[in-house]
């Protein structure tokens, strides 16, 4: 499996050897709500795969396949190539996006984010609801090691949080 690294505002580096961990701590169940999300604005070209919404730092961007030419993060928030897509029980779903101040920046704010707030996604003109549970950080060495439950639907994202840590957020599907 492979994650990218950001390294900074305008360049990245393919991470080897991700190692999953479940996560040691249970979350509480919540019960599920359907929202629905509309498409943004924004790259109308191609048809967009997907759309993360984050309310509380003012995000909604299309997202695209995997083998689209605009699925990186040097053009959008990125769906790292090994992911699990959302309707896939028990999966991964990776993002990563630059932050910094840059137009492309749009990661800028992940670090806002707090135990409990709400990440949608919608995938196939399916709602999913994640609550973000864990947020850590780790150094910047070329891997990432992603602690999750492995027997619950997952969303993570990855961006780097100065020169030398990356910032992991993970969130369970409601």
């Amino acid at each position: 499996m492979y994650v990218y690294c950001l390294s900074n505002v305008y360049s990245y580096h393919k991470i080897d050897n991700v190692n999953i961990v479940k996560n040691s701590h249970n979350s509480s169940e919540t019960n599920s709500e359907s929202t629905n999300i509309s498409i943004p604005e924004d790259n109308k070209k191609e048809e967009a795969f997907a759309s993360v919404r984050i309310p509380k730092i003012n995000i909604n961007k299309n997202l695209y396949s995997v083998n689209s030419k605009n699925n990186t993060v040097d053009k959008n928030i990125q769906i790292i190539k090994e992911s699990n897509m959302p309707d896939e029980v028990n999966g991964n779903f990776i993002l990563a996006a630059h932050s910094g101040f840059s137009s492309i920046a749009y990661f800028h704010n992940l670090h806002k984010l707090e135990i409990g707030d709400e990440v949608f996604v919608n995938y196939l003109n399916n709602d999913y609801k994640y609550i973000i549970s864990d947020k850590y950080d780790v150094l910047k060495t070329g891997k990432v090691s992603i602690k999750r439950d492995k027997n619950r639907s997952t969303i993570t994202m990855i961006t780097c949080e100065g020169e030398d840590r990356q910032l992991v957020i993970v969130g369970y599907l409601v």
